[in-house]
């Protein structure tokens, strides 16, 4: 008997501690707002302080992944100490994905932490997979106000480069420019990593250079309840599988009739139509949608979340007079490519660094330029039929 119950109270220790565990990265009531700083981790025996960038909502599994960036940095270190190096390569991912991962966060920290797939503006790879990684000048060309950063005691105790009491930074991107040789002539190209901040300022360094500082980016994961009322614009979902690789999608608008999601990424490269039609409702692309991809990227229980637009309509693509204001407070989410599992397997064209994703518009009295397309850098573009591009679809959810 006696052993029965010790047995019992070792298993209910056990139970105990597991649920600790759990409790660690489980929130009691979802409060965590973009722009909040949160405190985890320890770095040279000083807490890191993060800020929120913003947040990815998995509601089949109710978890919650929060993008975090150190609020100063934390160390200096060379970009790549043996010289001329790309981000893929570089000495600095090494050390953030190994020793500082290992030595700034707890096995328990290590839980919550997540591989990160991101995209690439400029690189060797359109995108990589990480624990720990920095930011680009993509998103510093939308935020440049929130580039000015301090340093942490100990990186300025190192010697960070100072200058009106901001310091200096790296970024992951490596550019590639045009150099003078001798007399003006042409000396050919050179490499340059990025550096950031200065009052916002973006700027170029050695990479061997010991006096930058490092300003590393996490993604952390939290259970937690949350209903739709608390997601916002800006915010990030995934819904849906397509190509067996889960779908995320940018929170366009949000309603109590739904939230409007739009595609992070394009899905797939298709026409619109072989011929000119007079409605967009009468396009191939348009079926597609509303037909094959809704079976097949939207189980059962999903497709009773998907709000009807009106017809029987449950997916659709943006309209032309409606996109630029539509995507105005997004637009960062815009400068995307296809999906990574969609560029991998198709090697899709690196040169083609943003997609060109089609719009709802049908222009029929024109039938050299039947349809339009937008595109980030040159926004509204012309097609015709038969022409292929990215599809970014819309759908609306409730839950």
């Amino acid at each position: 008997m006696k052993k029965f119950l010790a047995m019992i109270i070792s298993v209910v220790m056990m139970l105990g501690v597991l649920a600790g565990c759990y409790n660690d990265y489980r929130l009691k009531e979802f409060d965590i707002e973009v722009g909040d700083e949160i405190t985890f981790g320890k770095y040279q025996d000083e807490k890191i302080e993060w800020e929120v960038l913003s947040r990815h909502f998995l509601p089949n599994e109710g978890k919650v992944r929060v993008q975090l960036l150190s609020k100063y940095a934390l160390d200096c270190k060379p970009f790549d100490e043996d010289g001329v190096s790309s981000w893929d390569e570089c000495s600095l991912r090494q050390w953030l994905n190994n020793d500082f991962y290992n030595e700034a966060f707890s096995k328990k920290e290590q839980k919550q932490i997540v591989d990160t797939t991101y995209f690439n503006y400029i690189g060797d790879s359109r995108y990589l997979t990480d624990k720990v990684y920095l930011m680009s000048l993509l998103w510093y060309r939308f935020r440049p106000e929130e580039a000015i950063c301090k340093p942490s005691d100990y990186a300025e105790d190192q010697g960070i480069a100072m200058e009106d009491n901001v310091c200096k930074y790296w970024g992951r991107d490596v550019l590639e420019s045009v150099y003078a040789g001798v007399g003006g002539e042409d000396g050919g190209t050179r490499k340059f990593p990025l550096v950031f901040g200065f009052n916002g300022n973006v700027g170029a360094s050695a990479f061997t250079a010991e006096d930058i500082g490092v300003r590393p980016v996490i993604n952390v994961e939290y259970k937690a309840p949350y209903t739709m009322k608390d997601i916002e614009e800006g915010d990030i979902i995934t819904f849906g599988k397509y190509d067996e690789a889960p779908i995320e999608w940018i929170v366009a608008d949000t309603s109590s009739k739904g939230l409007m999601l739009f595609s992070r990424y394009g899905l797939d490269e298709m026409r619109m139509d072989k011929k000119v039609v007079d409605e967009f409702e009468d396009t191939e692309l348009y079926e597609w949608l509303n037909n094959d991809f809704k079976n097949e990227a939207f189980s059962k229980k999903e497709q009773k979340n998907m709000v009807d637009f009106g017809k029987d309509e449950y997916v659709t693509l943006i309209e032309k007079d409606e996109t630029v204001d539509y995507l105005k407070d997004i637009k960062y989410e815009l400068f995307t490519s296809f999906t990574p599992a969609y560029f991998e397997s198709h090697k899709a064209d690196d040169d083609n660094v943003f997609d060109t994703f089609w719009i709802n518009y049908v222009d029929a009295d024109n039938e050299n330029k039947t349809y339009a397309a937008f595109n980030p850098n040159q926004m509204f573009q012309y097609a015709k039929a038969g022409d292929k591009y990215s599809v970014r679809p819309i759908i609306k959810i409730k839950f």
